[in-house]
Parts: C-alpha cells; structure tokens; sequence
C-alpha cells in the first residue's frame, strides 16, 4: 500500500512516502500550492492513504481549511498526533550543514509522522508466549 505523509505548516508542507513498510522523506512544498502538488503525488504514485500529522492549536482553522481543500475521493486521511516530529527531524538531521537542516526538516518530520503510523498500523499481531 502506498502512503504519504505529511508535516503541515503555515509556510511548509513537508512530504514523505512510503511505498512498503519504510517512510522515507520526498520534498518539502510551499503551503500555498502543496494541495494541487500532493494531488499530483497522489495520482503519480497511486497513493491510498495520507498520514498527516495534526500541528499545535493555534494552527487550527488554516488545518481544518487544508484537510477540506485535500478532499479526494479515493482516498483515506488519517489525523494522528505529531508531537516531537520536527524536534525529533532536528535531532536527526544534526549531523548535516544548517542549510540542509533547513531545507529537509519538514520533509524528515513528515517521514518520522509516516513512520510512526506505519509501525503502529500494518506490523502484524505476534502472540505472547
């Protein structure tokens, strides 16, 4: 099954994708056109479900308007908490020149939202002995 994720902000969308059971960071988008651009992700890469991680409260309202203008058809969204997911991109991306740090810690944290999902979601059940 193929997923996005995503790490909204007002001016970033982060992006990551997952096309078996590993998340890996895809792009970092302008909010202002990422709906038509994950459109186009979506269709390109057949894309079933988007993870999207919800951001702090006082992001609310410009949230609630990007999940409705993300309203497609075919598609399950899955609201799930992303506490932690830009410190733990930060934390992650420490070893790379500042510039990249910048550039890729949306897209990290969208991986690491995506990732979360995936392992709580699709690793299968083990009995206890």
């Amino acid at each position: 099954m193929n997923c996005l994720g995503l790490d909204y902000g007002l001016k970033h969308v982060g992006v990551a994708l997952a096309t078996g059971p590993l998340a890996e960071p895809l792009t970092t988008l302008p909010t202002k056109s990422a709906v038509q651009l994950i459109k186009q992700l979506v269709d390109d890469n057949s894309i079933r479900t988007i993870i999207i991680g919800r951001p702090d409260k006082k992001l609310k309202k410009d949230f609630e308007e990007f999940i409705k203008a993300l309203d497609i058809k075919h598609l399950t969204l899955n609201i799930v908490d992303e506490t932690l997911s830009s410190h733990d991109s930060r934390q992650s991306l420490l070893h790379t020149s500042q510039k990249r740090r910048k550039t890729n810690e949306h897209a990290v944290a969208a991986a690491i939202i995506l990732q979360s999902w995936l392992d709580s979601n699709l690793s299968p059940s083990v009995p206890l002995s």
